[in-house]
This record gives structure tokens, C-alpha cells and sequence, in this order.
């Protein structure tokens, strides 16, 4: 019997697909389940979980569920080996029994069994399966199937008006992307790109100009940058305003603006703009707003500031728009070395002061800092879930000396002016939010060309923890021209008919032109999707999701969750008691987990003045910004003691080093799982 499976296998898969087309064209289709107490249960499809077991069949299929809805599976797979059997039957040897033979056939079928069972036989149907079905193919068969007539009427509705949707977004999707800037497009611009390593002054010369500009606008990456040149044009007898996401700062008599990217308003108009980090462009999160900018910015001067590896794109970029160019290139201003003499670094005893030791985590910053403090060494800690006030105070006391050294993320590698002698890559690897994987050469160069500061350190040195050679070799590694310039999908396409998660799908599903990309906007449908199951008012959810959350902090995101229900039901939120659940007050400094509990207040608070901003009252955001206050006095409170918690095990307190991943000791991982057998 194996000789003939082995010898028909395409007759085996097909007849397998064939017979589970059958049941869900004719039968009665289950979808694997479970009931409330955990007890595995199969459930009729319904028109509620049709949408759920189309994705399933199609994509985490399995034989054992295949032998379960399809009746009599082994015997039709033999019947369909048998036919192909007979029909290149020539003489007894190829076909060794009886076909006529009922007995036999049914000891065969019987026998069968056992390779749908073995995994040898059973990955190669299953493989065929994946490769051949589809949502689609699933869909058209069950809407052939009597049993689900009902169910499936809803879905047909749905599908229909997604394919009208999707035939509107291509319409109004056009090749040149430059003609969704009109008002931009009826401009003749000028771009200055400021072109260069970090440490070289591209920023501080556009700034320079901008403040000789009647009007401008400074367009920076994160709210600590624009805070920095907030503070300097306004220290500087430069009055300006601050605008984020978070935050807005009205300077009474000013022309200029500071902000993050991603407060650009193009219907508004500059005398000069700046776009700083113009290398983001490539980004698949955030480059969007960057393309957004350079396309639709309102100014007749634009300076652009990025890395070498961003100039051919942006003069392309430039090309479409039908603007004119120049291009000023800059050299650091002091050299950028590894430091040999400390390739094999021990932490923490060759930590000095100037230092900068970059982690990948929280986690990671809060244990690498504990360590130091053990030691007696002071340090300020930055990393982006502070409240941007506590990494610029805590920016402050590394730079003035109060602290000897700063452990940070790559948070620190965005233009933050720091006096670093040398960079100390601690880690060699991030988590991307799916796995693990090493620095790029981009990332190395950003992070270690903070090293250096000119007119205080000659050089800037750079090391690592271990992987000395790796760091090497990347930070010499020349940048591959960035190639792909992200695009945002256009505010004007929110407004068409359909569910708004399914016009960002869809969005996302229809190809780019040759030079640009979509990114990633999983994160925006996610947050779609949720608010669209508690309501699904359009213009609301189109609302909402321009307010910033985090949808895997789940504390965060039921706040913003309740937030959305309430309004979606015509109520208003209790403003003053959500300020107090997360107040300051409530939370004990000397608690262990007093730091993470204070930066969710900060997150919180930062919703409420963006969500305060666009649907509240203007006398409530100074409350706001008064508790923010508080949270981060708190923050600086806990953070001047340089006492945080070093790492230890959860069950019998031993110390563990910063670098351990887990949270249990191995003696204690040894003997719990011991008594478990």
C-alpha cells in the first residue's frame, strides 16, 4: 500500500482538496473551538465566525481536522489511488490485488489510516493544502453550500462594497503622488540639503538661517529635539512656539514653530522650513511623514538634513515635485575611532566618565544603570518611554557633569546634543517587535557618531561589551543608497464610504509605484479594528486614530479604549477622575515599581491633552500639564537617589547579572521544574 501512496502522491493531495471542496460546498462545515470552561468544542459556522474559519482553513488548516469534517476521507483518497492504479495497470505485478475486491478495498482503506496519521505522508497533503487554498476559493464554495445561504449573504454584501472600495482607492490613487499637494505644487520651492555624518552641523546652520527667516518651521524626528530648538531659538530673542502630539506650547508674538513631524499642517505657510532627519524617509513605521513633508511643505526655502545614504533619494524626490535643488556637504567635526585599547571591555569596572552605554530595552537600561549605581558610579538614564522633560533634565545632569555616565537606547542616536567621549554598545542586537536581529550599519553609525562633542573632546571613541569586530566592521561598513521612499496614505481617502481598518487594508494592499513603499501601518489598523468593535462611527475612529497609543500596553489602551466608548455614546469622560487614578499622588516613590507605574501615568496624561486638545476644553490642558509636572518631579525624585533595583530572582531574591534574560535563577528554574515531575 506505501509503494502505491508513494507512487500517486498528486493523485493523494488532490483527492484530498477535492473531498474537503465537497463538504464545504455540501455539508455541514464545523470551526474548531472551545466552550467557557476550556473544553475544546467545534461550532457551527455562523455568519459571526464565517470571516474566522475562512482565515483558518486557509491558513492554519491541519490533517487531523481535515480527517474530522470530512467524512469518509481514507476512502476516497484510496478510491482515487485505486482509479489511477487501474488505469495504468499492465498485469498483476502493478497491480498487485483485486480491485472488484470489496474485502480487500476495505482492509486498504482501513489500512490507510495510519499514513494520514504518519507525519512522513501527512506534511506533504498538508503542504499541498496551504499552497492551494485560498480565503477566496473557501469563500466560493461555502457560498454554493444550501446549510449557509444566510451566513454567507452578509458576507457577500461585505466583499461587494470592499470591491467597490477597492476599485475607488485605485481610481484615486495616482501614478505621480506629487499631485496630492496641490498647494505645494503651485509653489516654485528651493531645497537646501544639508548632507553628513552626525556631529557635522548640518542642524545647527539650518537652524542658523531658519531664525533669520520671517516665518519658519522646525520639523524634528522626536519632541526632545523639537524641545532643544524650541529653547534655543527663544533663548537666542527668536520667539517661538512648540507644537507635538503630546504637547503645545503658543510662544505670544511668535513666527516660528518647533514640532515632531508629524504636526505638519501643509495647508499652512513658511518664510523657511527645516526637515531634520530626512534619512527616515525609508523608515517603515514612520518614513511616511517625512515624504509628506518634502512633498507638501509650503515654503520657498526648505533645508533638509540627512546622511549620505538619503541624498539620491531626496534629489529624486525634489525631481518629481518639479523643484530646485543645491547641495552642501559636511564633515564631522572631530574623527570617529574604535578604541582598541578597550576591545575587550569589562563592565562595569572600565566605565569612565563621558561614557555612554547603549541597551535595546527598558528593561535592560534600568539594569545596566542599577549596576553602575552599586558601583558608585552616577549616571543619568534616557530612554523613550520617560517623559520627555525627564530625559532632557536627565540629559542635563550628564552634560554638566553631575552624572559620570548616561546609559540609553537608540533614542540617543536621533540628534540629541551630549558631551559623549565614547560610545559602548552593550548589546548587539534589538527586538524589531518580532524577533531579534542585529544592528544594520546605519544604526551603528547613528548611535556612535554621538561620540565626539566639538570643542570638548578631540575624538570620539567607540567600543563594545563583546562583539568588537561586529561593531567594527559596521561602523566602516560604506551606507547602501536608500532606495524606497515610504508614502502616507492620503487624509482625503479616510473620508470614503467603508470601514475605516478596511480603507487602510486595502491601502495597504495595492502596490506602489517603482521608487515608493507603503510601510507598515499594522499598527494603525490594529487600532481601527479595535475601536470599530465597541463602535463603528467613521469619523470618530478617523479622529481617534490620530491621537498617539500604544495598543500593546494594554493599561494605556483601555484608557484610550473608554475614552472612544463614551464619546462614540454621546457622553463626556470624566476628565478629573481619570487625572486622579493616575495621578502622582497615588503613587508611592518608594515603591519598587514606583518608575514604571509613573511613566504609564505619563503616557496617560499625554493621551489626555491630545484627546483634551481635539475634543475637550482649552481651560482643562493646564490641569493636564500640572499633573504631567508632577509625574515628572516624582520621576526626578526616584531618579536622583541612583538607587534603582538591581536585577533579581523572583523567587529567592538572588542578584542576577544586568545581562541575564530571565527572571528566575537557574536554581531555582532547576528545582521548580523538578517538582513538577
Amino acid at each position: 500500500m506505501a509503494s502505491i501512496w508513494d507512487r500517486y502522491p498528486e493523485t493523494v493531495h488532490k483527492a484530498t482538496l477535492d473531498a474537503l471542496m465537497d463538504t464545504l460546498s455540501n455539508g455541514r462545515v464545523f470551526l474548531p473551538g472551545a466552550d467557557e470552561y476550556g473544553n475544546n468544542r467545534n461550532l457551527e459556522i455562523t455568519h459571526e465566525n464565517i470571516d474566522k474559519f475562512c482565515k483558518y482553513v486557509s491558513r492554519r488548516v491541519n490533517i487531523a481536522y481535515i480527517r474530522q469534517m470530512v467524512p469518509g476521507l481514507s476512502a476516497r483518497v484510496c478510491d482515487a489511488m485505486i482509479d489511477k492504479a487501474k488505469a495504468e495497470a499492465s498485469g498483476e505485478e502493478a497491480f498487485p490485488f483485486d480491485p472488484e475486491n470489496d474485502e480487500q478495498k476495505n482492509a486498504i482503506r482501513r489500512y490507510m489510516v495510519r499514513f494520514f496519521s504518519d507525519p512522513r505522508y501527512a506534511r506533504p497533503v498538508l503542504s499541498y493544502l496551504k499552497q492551494n487554498l485560498s480565503e477566496q476559493l473557501v469563500l466560493d464554495a461555502l457560498f454554493t453550500n444550501s446549510y449557509y445561504e444566510r451566513a454567507t449573504s452578509r458576507l457577500k454584501n461585505a466583499l461587494r462594497a470592499e470591491k467597490m472600495l477597492l476599485e475607488n482607492i485605485e481610481t484615486a490613487t495616482p501614478e505621480d503622488y506629487t499631485v496630492l499637494y496641490p498647494l505645494a505644487r503651485q509653489m516654485k520651492r528651493h531645497f537646501h540639503l544639508h548632507i553628513g555624518p552626525t556631529n557635522s552641523g548640518k542642524t545647527y546652520q539650518a537652524i542658523e538661517d531658519l531664525m533669520q527667516a520671517q516665518s519658519g518651521v522646525y520639523l524634528a524626528p522626536l519632541r526632545l529635539l523639537a524641545y532643544e530648538q524650541y529653547e534655543k531659538m527663544n533663548r537666542e530673542g527668536v520667539p517661538c512656539s512648540m507644537i507635538t502630539g503630546e504637547e503645545q506650547i503658543l510662544m505670544p508674538g511668535s513666527f516660528h514653530q518647533s514640532a515632531t513631524i508629524e504636526m505638519l499642517n501643509i495647508k499652512e505657510e513658511w518664510d523657511m522650513a527645516v526637515i531634520d532627519e530626512a534619512q527616515m524617509i525609508a523608515d517603515t513605521q514612520r518614513g511616511g511623514y517625512w515624504t509628506n513633508a518634502i512633498m507638501g511643505l509650503r515654503s520657498p526655502v526648505i533645508h533638509v538634513c540627512a546622511s549620505g545614504d538619503a541624498e539620491e533619494a531626496l534629489i529624486r524626490l525634489i525631481g518629481f515635485c518639479g523643484d530646485t535643488y543645491d547641495v552642501e556637504y559636511h564633515e564631522r567635526k572631530t574623527p570617529l575611532v574604535m578604541d582598541e585599547e578597550a576591545s575587550v571591555f569589562d563592565f562595569p569596572e572600565d566605565v569612565k566618565e563621558g561614557d555612554a552605554l547603549i541597551v535595546f530595552s527598558r528593561r535592560d537600561v534600568h539594569s545596566v544603570a542599577a549596576e553602575l549605581q552599586n558601583k558608585d558610579i552616577s549616571c543619568s538614564i534616557i530612554y523613550g518611554s520617560l517623559p520627555y522633560e525627564v530625559r532632557h533634565r536627565e540629559a542635563y545632569k550628564f552634560a554638566t557633569g553631575e552624572t559620570k555616565a548616561v546609559v540609553a537606547t537608540d533614542a540617543i542616536g536621533m540628534g540629541m546634543n551630549l558631551p559623549i567621549r565614547r560610545i559602548i554598545f552593550l548589546q548587539t542586537v534589538k527586538f524589531n517587535g518580532v524577533e531579534e536581529r542585529t544592528l544594520t550599519p546605519s544604526e551603528v553609525k547613528q548611535i556612535a557618531g554621538r561620540a565626539g562633542r566639538y570643542g570638548l573632546y578631540d575624538t570620539g571613541y567607540v567600543t563594545s561589551y563583546y562583539d568588537f569586530d561586529l561593531i567594527k566592521t559596521l561602523l566602516n561598513t560604506e551606507l547602501q543608497p536608500i532606495k524606497k521612499a515610504m508614502i502616507p496614505i492620503p487624509e482625503d481617502f479616510l473620508s470614503m464610504d467603508g470601514k475605516i481598518s478596511s480603507i487602510l487594508e486595502i491601502w495597504n494592499r495595492i502596490p506602489a509605484s517603482d521608487f515608493y513603499d507603503k510601510g507598515d501601518i499594522s499598527e494603525k489598523i490594529k487600532v481601527a479594528k479595535a475601536l470599530e468593535e465597541i463602535k463603528d462611527d467613521r469619523d470618530l475612529v478617523r479622529k481617534f486614530i490620530r491621537i498617539p497609543t500604544n495598543p500593546d500596553n494594554k493599561e494605556i489602551f483601555d484608557v484610550f479604549e473608554e475614552y472612544y466608548s463614551l464619546v462614540s455614546r454621546g457622553k463626556e469622560p470624566d476628565l478629573q477622575d481619570t487625572m486622579w487614578r493616575y495621578g502622582a499622588d497615588i503613587v508611592d516613590d518608594e515603591a519598587e515599581n514606583a518608575l514604571q507605574e509613573l511613566e504609564i501615568s505619563s503616557a496617560v496624561y499625554d493621551f489626555l491633552y491630545a484627546f483634551t486638545r481635539m475634543f475637550g476644553r482649552e481651560e482643562d490642558l493646564s490641569d493636564i500639564l500640572d499633573g504631567k509636572r508632577k509625574i515628572s518631579d516624582k520621576i526626578f525624585v526616584i531618579l536622583d537617589r541612583q538607587n534603582l533595583s538591581l536585577k533579581t530572582c523572583i523567587y529567592c531574591g538572588r542578584r542576577l547579572n544586568w545581562a541575564y534574560r530571565f527572571t528566575v535563577c537557574p536554581d531555582c528554574f532547576r528545582n521548580r521544574r523538578r517538582r513538577r515531575y
